[in-house]
């Protein structure tokens, strides 16, 4: 059968949407290939206004009313991603046996009970014709998980249908970095979220150089890591915590970062930019077992050639590896990942890693919205 996933992360900057094939009779998968597609500007600035605590509006704004819009234009922004994936590949909706929806993460409080992921998923299934899950961190964090990260099962699952069963990582660096550890042919994953990757860097480079991102590490590469910065950050309550532990932008938001640069200032725009390389490079490296010798990468942080030479340089003799190597594109490994876990719902079987995020029992994850 043919499966979508569609992702939008913490980046805010858009969506991927991946096709993968999978036998039900013997789990094999293939890929079939990935479209992304910008958020039009006023989108992406509520989404990332939604995103503070608390949101900022202008006063005398409806916060409510701007939540439900943007998630009106957000699950269509979705549908549009995967007509132009249905376009690419020559297929028609009828094809496609389910779509995994992300949505958009606003809020994640896995300790208070709660996670959010906006998206109108009977919009998105109604607009594309084809049954669409979503939701799907919900139910391992009513069962006391972390509801993140998801995508080690997905990770286990892919590297076996490719003959992959020893021990060994995968890395994705996205706007924050989680690692899996696999530890061979059906034995329990581990693994769990490291810290922020391409977040904070790409804040700074929007804020301090009016660019998207640090295109390859350049500007971090111009610059000198400030160690009593670093410190700083290192000194965040997340990482004293063990496994299974998940983050995201309810710990490290703006209000955070610009309390530890005021803390430290007079350092050049560059400076900063080194100092969270090395951040993002830091605590990888604090989360990477010691036997682990071979480790796969995905996520956009995969084509940083600074990030990417820095954490080989840390990290040694830690063999990093493209994720390219096993079929599958750095960019579309999260939107398979949903693809793979709707393929999970509608079949029955459990999504989740109890081991990674701490849920109480496998679940089957997500809800299902039927396009009829």
């Amino acid at each position: 059968m043919i499966v979508f996933g569609a992702m939008s992360g913490t980046s805010t900057d858009g969506v991927d949407v991946a096709a993968i094939q999978i036998d039900p009779r013997n789990a094999e998968m293939r890929f079939l290939g990935v479209a992304s597609l910008e958020f039009p500007p006023l989108l992406r600035q509520d989404l990332l206004a939604l995103q503070q605590i608390p949101p900022r509006f202008p006063d005398g704004s409806d916060p409510l009313s701007i939540l439900l819009t943007a998630r009106r234009d957000l699950s269509l922004v979705y549908a549009e991603a995967c007509n132009d994936l249905l376009a690419l590949l020559g297929l028609e909706a009828r094809d496609v046996r389910v779509v995994g929806a992300h949505g958009q993460t606003l809020r994640h409080r896995p300790d208070l009970g709660y996670t959010y992921q906006m998206l109108d998923g009977a919009l998105l299934a109604t607009r594309l014709g084809v049954d669409v899950v979503c939701d799907l961190r919900s139910k391992d964090v009513a069962l006391g998980g972390q509801g993140a990260p998801l995508v080690p099962a997905f990770h286990q699952a892919w590297l076996n249908a490719k003959g992959v069963f020893g021990r060994t990582g995968v890395l994705n660096l996205g706007g924050f970095s989680n690692l899996s550890i696999l530890n061979g042919h059906d034995s329990p994953v581990t693994g769990g979220d490291c810290g922020p990757a391409n977040c904070l860097m790409d804040l700074w480079a929007q804020r301090a150089f009016r660019l998207p991102m640090d295109e390859d590490g350049l500007i971090a590469s111009s610059g000198q890591p400030s160690e009593p910065l670093l410190d700083l950050f290192l000194a965040h309550p997340f990482f004293a915590q063990s496994w299974p532990k998940s983050t995201g932008r309810d710990d490290f938001n703006e209000q955070w970062f610009d309390g530890c640069l005021a803390a430290h200032s007079g350092l050049s725009d560059e400076d900063v930019m080194a100092t969270l390389l090395a951040f993002a490079v830091k605590v990888i490296k604090l989360t990477l077992p010691q036997d682990i010798d071979q480790v796969y990468v995905c996520g956009g942080g995969a084509k940083n050639s600074a990030l990417m030479n820095q954490l080989r340089f840390d990290c040694a003799p830690v063999e990093f590896l493209p994720i390219e190597n096993l079929g599958l594109p750095a960019q579309a490994v999260e939107a398979a990942a949903f693809a793979w876990l709707a393929s999970q719902n509608i079949t029955g079987q459990h999504g989740n890693c109890p081991a990674v995020t701490g849920a109480e029992r496998f679940a089957v994850l997500g809800a299902l919205h039927l396009a009829r």
